[in-house]
């Protein structure tokens, strides 16, 4: 299972549905700051270049996508293999990037929240587990 996800400013919107026409987000931020964010909260990120990282956890993998911009617009996550834990982690990514995170898939934002007893990330409203959509 592979899946992207886009990481953007879209502070004050509850779906894509609520842009105005012509909108445009506002940056992420200096390409240096928007990669010290994520090593803060994924300190094994590694970036073989400036535009593109890797991330690896248990049973999953993250591309991330800077795009040739110094100013970057959003950020860009290849997300392959389905797990819980990564979901954690683009739930982190996102807050660490004071962004939201949108599932290409659904076409809509992911909105998270912390699970009080383990600290983690889980998608609030995530289609069901039937839907066959939610990664195992």
């Amino acid at each position: 299972m592979s899946w992207i996800v886009y990481v953007m400013g879209a502070a004050g919107f509850d779906s894509v549905r609520d842009f105005p026409e012509g909108w445009s987000p506002p940056p992420l931020g200096p390409r240096e700051s928007v990669i010290r964010r994520l090593h803060a909260v994924l300190p094994t990120l590694f970036f073989a270049t400036s535009t593109e990282g890797s991330y690896h956890g248990d049973g999953f993998s993250i591309t991330f996508d800077l795009g040739p911009w110094e100013v970057v617009p959003r950020v860009r996550l290849l997300v392959h293999g389905p797990s819980h834990e990564a979901l954690d982690v683009l739930g982190r990514v996102a807050e660490a990037l004071d962004g939201r995170a949108l599932d290409t898939g659904l076409g809509d934002f992911m909105r998270f929240c912390k699970d009080p007893d383990s600290g983690r990330h889980v998608w609030r409203d995530a289609p069901p587990a039937e839907s066959g959509w939610l990664p195992a």
